[in-house]
């Protein structure tokens, strides 16, 4: 493992600000219609017990970062603790659906919201504009990345208050009447699905040691972000079913748009809708671009991908070779026509198979460092971090199942299944050639230095 630190460091509310891009993205808009055909009048009831199983099973990634931060954990737990191509291949699925489709797929979408207010805007040429804009961005430095998606979260969060302030006063008791309409298990299945808008809070472990006094920040921020996006999410809900007739609501593609239609001025409206909708998409893409980087560069470390990848930028130390990857990946994405959906939904499912080695690393965690888990900041009790674990293996499993049964075809699904096959072949074709060169990759993969 290499011995290279970052030298930038942030404090608590660039953190949260990161956590918080993360955590509410363009699915608090698209869910929210999807939801309602299920939920119906128990909508905020879904978002509000949605976020429940999410944050149980960040627990035990969240007591990790703070006993042993460092940069790449997603990849760095699991390769150490669990298995290195397991690890690996969890990074190199996620990575390139991500890449490819999830941050195309946010940049069109945020591009078709602002041709909605502006229709002889271009969609592509304004995506690989923002796009861009973003990646030089991050090239000045997790910083002033971070910095700047402060400056965009209090914009976000101010206009998702102007819309649940906008629309409390129009909110009508009856319209919740009655509540479980669908049966609980519409409200079961909405609680399932809505789950997914709370997902992406883990990120931020990526940037363990450029962390300021990481045992601490890491856990108070997922106490501030948590529990502000969800009652956000169950503020807008709430607006939005009691603010406007059901019939109204059955059938639209985002609900919160037809809501604040109703009750918000022009000026507001545009506000809610390039404020809310708008960099809700930009602030997960910025997230992203943040922190998209740092596994795979502990992976360059590990010598598992080519040296040259990991270069840095003088000063900032940003890695500008993997950024740049990104980049190009992500405007390959947006010109290739193809179904962005589906990467998406393949960057979901890399997202949970990396997240099951990382769950089973802190399962682990008790045993293979002891010391470290007696002195951990965030205390966490060995029984209710191990049935912390059990939630969150549950929660992948639930989830897997329900995004491979929304894939429907078996090309797909076998087609994600390659994606898997593909980033084991590499890693054993890397393991092999290192062993070649006489460095075998049980001598590069070390246990974690805590007192780095």
């Amino acid at each position: 493992m290499s011995d290279i630190q970052f030298r930038q460091k942030i404090g608590l509310p660039l953190v949260a600000y990161i956590m918080i891009g993360f955590m509410i993205g363009g699915g608090v808009f698209v869910y929210t219609g999807l939801v309602y055909q299920y939920s119906a009048q128990a909508l905020p009831l879904a978002y509000f017990f949605a976020a429940i199983p999410v944050f149980i099973s960040m627990m035990p990634l969240a007591m990790l970062a703070s006993a042993m931060p460092i940069s790449g954990a997603n990849y760095m737990y699991a390769s150490r603790m669990v298995s290195p191509g397991l690890a690996f291949t969890g990074v190199w699925v996620y990575a390139l659906a991500s890449f490819f489709g999830q941050i195309p797929l946010y940049l069109i979408g945020c591009s078709r919201y602002i041709e909605s207010l502006a229709p002889e805007v271009n969609v592509t040429v304004l995506a690989l504009v923002i796009l861009t804009v973003f990646y030089l961005i991050n090239l000045l430095g997790v910083k002033m990345a971070a910095q700047f998606q402060g400056i965009l979260i209090l914009v976000l969060i101010t206009a998702l208050v102007v819309f649940i302030s906008g629309g409390i006063d129009t909110v009508e008791v009856s319209r919740f009447h009655p509540l479980l309409e669908t049966g609980s298990g519409g409200l079961i299945l909405g609680v399932a699905l809505l789950s997914f808008t709370y997902f992406g809070g883990n990120g931020v472990v990526e940037l363990g040691s450029e962390i300021k006094n990481p045992g601490k920040t890491i856990p108070r921020a997922f106490y501030i972000a948590f529990p502000l996006v969800m009652l956000l999410y169950v503020g807008l809900s709430f607006v939005t079913v009691g603010s406007v007739p059901g019939e109204m609501l059955q059938d639209a593609p985002e609900p919160l748009l037809v809501a604040g239609k109703s009750f918000l001025g022009n000026g507001f409206y545009v506000f809610f809708v390039v404020g809310g909708a708008v960099l809700a998409l930009l602030t997960t893409l910025n997230s992203l671009l943040i922190i998209g980087t740092r596994s795979l560069f502990m992976i360059v470390q590990d010598q598992m991908l080519p040296a040259w990848m990991g270069r840095l930028t003088p000063g900032k130390q940003v890695p500008w070779v993997l950024l740049t990857l990104i980049y190009a990946l992500s405007v390959a994405g947006i010109l290739s026509g193809f179904s962005l959906n589906t990467f998406a939904s393949y960057a979901s499912l890399g997202g949970l198979v990396i997240f099951v080695p990382i769950l089973l690393a802190a399962w682990r965690f008790p045993t293979q460092y002891p010391k470290q888990f007696n002195a951990r900041p965030f205390r966490i009790s060995r029984f209710w971090l191990r049935a912390a674990v059990l939630v969150g293996l549950a929660m992948v499993l639930f989830f897997g199942v329900i995004i491979l049964y929304d894939l429907k075809n078996p090309f797909k699904i076998l087609f994600f299944l390659m994606f898997i096959a593909t980033g084991y072949l590499v890693f054993c074709w890397r393991k092999q050639r290192l062993t070649r060169l006489g460095k075998p990759l049980d001598s590069l993969i070390k246990k974690l230095d805590v007192d780095e």
